[in-house]
């Protein structure tokens, strides 16, 4: 193992191994070299060329180059209280910066590429290999709205791992993005992740690669990316992106809708804005899940401080074949040799109960003593052939966080009200108006399913429903979680299901 010296406007051999002989470039510095080698950065050093530079590392995946930006007046050889974030390297022009191959841990190094208003694109990893980047800067300040971050190759699938830690990125136009393109990218503890006054309209794009690829994004803030603007686009490859525990703007869309079933999938994962940290949702080709705060069930879930339920809503491609599969919800059982009954509790705006064709779900436990091998029941039709049956109607209650209904107020398309003398039940608002002077009198005999005619207004009581599905023939065998997996097939179709499972 050596170690090298990089600094700008250094003297003498440049054979690196003093800040007196320091290598200028840190391309110099990294060819011809072993694996396991730690290069130094001046703090001071501004590598600027108008040509390409390609950054290759002669580190192996167990034995990667180090390369760290220090204080070049400070300890020889550099200790850690030498380490600072000043160091840069810069293409001017339509010049790219590549991370290409190899293995390598970099730490405070600013990277610039290109300048002016042509495309200039950065690329995180070209072909086999990793890169890991702590404390850096990633930086395209052209001003072309071709200029992105590309992570990863088109022509070598999965083989690239990228992971950045304390890096920011810097957009020139609102147009770029982060490109995901056949890599691992992990991104995490980044504060102000976005750097500059510039903010991508979205964040992770296309760009027609047609790699596929995942990202992990955690302890991230992007709260930069402004209200409206999107964190990862109508994405046509098979990529999928989570965002846990990160900081966002609070109306940010979060997923463009994919245009396959096979394409992107985006989670989010305890990640918002204003305080909250209960969020979590999923969004795909099918459909998409977010958490609701107000549709509640009465004793239903919690956080442990906020009361919430699921928010299923189904897009035109969703079907029996291939539904909208929300997140699991596992619950924990110690119950052996004995039948085991999981029950669902949801709501929904029409007029009458889902079919178990339209919404069900399937129950995993663990039906033998002698593996953990998943035992599975479903709550639905037997076959894509057979006919579709009710489910079963529910009294419980869903109205403790809705707002009463007031009168002569002006209602809009989907608004949800309650009111006292019809207790447990919510009312969905049909036709937009406004409402009476007075409450009518159809609101107390109400039913569920039933519409009532408020002045202009027309609203519809929630369809409360409940699925129960048992484990038996086999018994469960082994206490362990259980796990329901809900399944909506019913298109353009919303619903809301607490969490909270009871099993019996």
């Amino acid at each position: 193992m050596a170690s090298y010296y990089v600094r700008s406007g250094a003297a003498g051999a440049a054979d690196g191994t003093s800040w007196t002989d320091a290598y200028t470039t840190l391309v110099t510095a990294l060819t011809g070299k072993a694996a396991g080698d730690i290069f130094y950065v001046a703090a001071d050093h501004a590598e600027t060329a108008a040509a390409a530079k390609t950054l290759t590392s002669p580190g192996t995946a167990v034995n990667p180059c180090y390369i760290y930006c220090v204080d070049h007046t400070g300890s020889v050889p550099p200790v850690s209280a030498d380490l600072r974030t000043t160091g840069s390297v810069t293409t001017t022009g339509t010049n790219a910066i590549t991370f290409a191959g190899g293995h390598a841990k970099v730490y405070g190094l600013i990277f610039s590429a290109g300048t002016g208003a042509s495309p200039v694109s950065m690329g995180l990893g070209s072909t086999n290999g990793s890169w890991v980047l702590d404390s850096c800067q990633l930086q395209n300040p052209t001003t072309s709205t071709n200029s992105n971050f590309l992570v990863g190759s088109q022509t070598i699938p999965r083989a690239i791992y990228i992971k950045l830690k304390n890096t920011t990125f810097t957009f020139g136009h609102s147009g770029c993005a982060i490109i995901l393109a056949g890599a691992r990218f992990v991104w995490e503890d980044t504060p102000s992740a976005i750097a500059g006054a510039t903010q991508p309209l979205r964040l992770f794009d296309d760009a027609s690669s047609g790699a596929s690829g995942d990202a992990w994004i955690e302890g991230v803030d992007l709260s930069a990316i402004a209200s409206g603007q999107t964190l990862v686009a109508a994405i046509n490859a098979p990529k999928t992106f989570t965002f846990k525990d990160c900081l966002l703007s609070s109306n940010v869309i979060i997923a463009a809708a994919p245009q396959d079933p096979a394409y992107a999938e985006t989670f989010l994962l305890r990640s918002d804005g204003a305080g909250t940290n209960y969020r979590n949702e999923k969004y795909q080709y099918m459909g998409t899940q977010t958490v609701e705060t107000t549709i509640i069930r009465t004793g239903g879930a919690s956080d442990g401080t906020t009361s919430i339920s699921s928010k299923i809503t189904t897009t035109v491609n969703s079907n029996w074949f291939t539904p909208f599969e929300a997140f699991p919800i596992a619950i924990w059982n110690s119950t052996t040799a004995s039948n085991v009954t999981a029950t669902l509790e949801g709501v929904w705006n029409v007029a009458a109960l889902p079919n178990n064709d339209e919404f069900w779900f399937d129950f995993e436990y663990q039906g033998s003593a002698s593996g953990p091998l998943g035992t599975f029941k479903r709550g639905t039709k037997a076959d894509g052939l057979a006919a579709g049956a009710a489910l079963t109607a529910s009294t419980e209650a869903w109205d403790s966080l809705v707002t009463a209904r007031a009168n002569s107020t002006v209602y809009a398309l989907g608004d949800v009200r309650k009111v006292a003398s019809n207790s447990g039940r919510i009312f969905f608002c049909t036709t937009a108006g406004t409402s009476a002077g007075s409450e009518p009198a159809g609101y107390a005999s109400a039913v569920d399913g039933g519409s009532v005619t408020d002045n202009t207004a027309v609203f519809r009581a929630g369809m409360r429903f409940k699925l129960a599905v048992t484990a038996t023939s086999p018994q469960p065998q082994a206490a362990g979680y259980m796990y329901l997996y809900p399944k909506a097939a019913k298109v353009s179709s919303t619903f809301y299901i607490d969490p909270k499972v009871t099993l019996a």
